[in-house]
């Protein structure tokens, strides 16, 4: 019995010791080598894959088809499209820097004029050409009481009242349109007023007044107020005198005169005139404008301005009292 189970054992060892054998054993270096041969076919293999997938999702750049043509506008130039631009600096006389200066002011006197402006007033930097336009040298034998175009001047010059002009110093109501200078109106203006300052409604002259009252439309053109338009009438005024000139005979500043030294009306002194031997623009008395001669009154919730500096005429003295030469 128990040979039988030696020998079972034996024979049993010898066929582990044969399969063990027929393993081939490899060495280290040759599983290294194998190793890194395995992980290169890997690398290749995702490459190949990450290649072939950026190629079917990358789509390729069209090329534009939108094209830019840089086409220069061609004008045909006429004399109605460009008319020619006229030049006055021959005219007048003064240093180079003056001939400068009436230059560029007449460019953009002429310039303002071709488009489609409705501003009435003169703009800051056109005024030295209009200036240059409007003056003259005084003529030493001049005399105004003989200035035989007066009448002819006065036709298009109207009479306005102070109780007309009063109402005009208010802000404007319902369908009334405030001064063409907004923000810069001389309304705001007065230091009296404080923070109660407002803008003034456009001043209209009696015939434009009943022509809206006619019509009810206003004209295209917006007009100043009438604190502005006493200034402009002062700024032209003074600036004529301040230069030592005279205003050309067949020109006048004023397009409205204001009555003096009748009841109810303004008192000359109060007012600025031409002197009798230099005409300065003005045939007729118009108002002085001084920010302190107005206050603020309230009157039924609307604002006004009172002319409280400007004092009534004495009832004593004759409407025909010859006024003080300059």
């Amino acid at each position: 019995m128990a040979s039988i189970m030696d020998a079972f054992n034996r024979a049993f060892e010898q066929g582990q010791s044969i399969n063990r054998a027929s393993v081939p054993v490899e060495s280290d270096e040759d599983s290294a080598e194998e190793s890194r041969k395995q992980d290169e076919k890997k690398r290749a293999k995702k490459r190949r894959i990450n290649s072939h997938r950026s190629k079917h999702t990358k789509s390729r750049k069209r090329a534009t088809q939108f094209t830019v043509r840089h086409a220069v506008p061609q004008v045909s130039v006429t004399t109605k499209s460009f008319p020619e631009i006229l030049s006055v600096e021959k005219h007048f006389t003064g240093t180079a820097t003056e001939s400068h200066e009436l230059i560029v002011a007449e460019t953009n006197f002429f310039t303002s004029k071709n488009r489609d402006n409705h501003q009435t007033h003169v703009r800051p930097f056109d005024f030295p050409y209009v200036r240059a336009l409007i003056q003259r040298a005084p003529l030493p034998s001049f005399d105004i009481h003989k200035f035989n175009d007066r009448e002819k001047l006065r036709a298009n010059v109207e009479a306005v009242t102070r109780k007309y002009e009063e109402d005009f110093l208010r802000e404007p109501v319902g369908s009334e349109r405030p001064c063409l200078m907004k923000s810069n109106c001389e309304g705001l203006q007065i230091s009296s007023a404080r923070d109660r300052a407002f803008i003034l409604r456009e001043f209209l002259l009696p015939s434009e007044m009943k022509e809206y009252e006619k019509t009810g439309k206003y004209k295209t053109e917006q007009r100043l107020c009438l604190m502005c338009r006493r200034k402009e009438l002062a700024r032209a005024f003074i600036n004529i005198r301040a230069d030592g000139m005279s205003m050309k005979l067949d020109s006048t500043l004023q397009d409205y005169r204001n009555i003096v030294d009748v009841k109810g009306e303004y008192c000359l002194k109060d007012c600025i005139l031409s002197s009798r031997h230099t005409f300065e623009g003005l045939l007729d008395p118009v108002v002085l404008h001084i920010r302190s001669a107005y206050r603020l009154k309230e009157i039924d919730g609307v604002r006004h301005y009172e002319q409280w500096r400007m004092a009534y005429p004495s009832t004593t003295q004759h409407f025909l009292f010859p006024a003080p030469s300059n």
